[in-house]
């Protein structure tokens, strides 16, 4: 019996290691941003640079968490791309929720104006990983999935 415990808790310890060393992967905003920027079709139109100070004002974020960020946005449409990383989670979660309401107030403010970005718009993501927040809002999903899938 003690040989059978001895085995299970052995097993058990084993299949646990790999998990220890295991950082969650978080977003680097000046590679992922160029990877993204970079990724065919992702975007119809020419993205310019925000520099972060103005980014976290439009977005609502305290500047003051900001660790980088790599923000870009369209002078002609909806398509955006923003990338986050904070000093802490907490930072992050918050920041999600300002990106969330950024794109309501987008569709509210294109409805009438530019109806036909909002399907981008209805698809954007948002997403946490960690101490780190992307948004989204591009022409084609389909590379940026491909993207946040590997």
């Amino acid at each position: 019996m003690k040989k059978l415990l001895s085995s299970l808790l052995f097993l058990s310890l084993c299949l646990s290691l790999p998990a220890c060393g295991e950082k969650e992967a978080v977003f680097s905003p000046a590679q992922d941003a160029t990877t993204l920027l970079n990724a065919p079709g992702a975007f119809s139109s020419p993205l310019t640079q925000i520099d972060q100070s103005t980014a976290c004002a439009l977005y609502g974020i305290d500047e003051g968490a900001v660790t980088e960020s790599a923000v870009y946005g369209s002078t002609s449409g909806a398509e955006e791309l923003a990338i986050f990383t904070f000093s802490s989670q907490e930072d992050a979660q918050t920041a999600q929720t300002q990106l969330q309401y950024r794109v309501e107030d987008r569709m509210e403010e294109l409805r009438d104006y530019l109806p036909h970005e909002l399907p981008k718009l209805e698809q954007a993501l948002v997403q946490v990983r960690g101490d780190s927040v992307l948004l989204v809002v591009a022409s084609d999903y389909g590379p940026v999935n491909d993207f946040l899938e590997d």
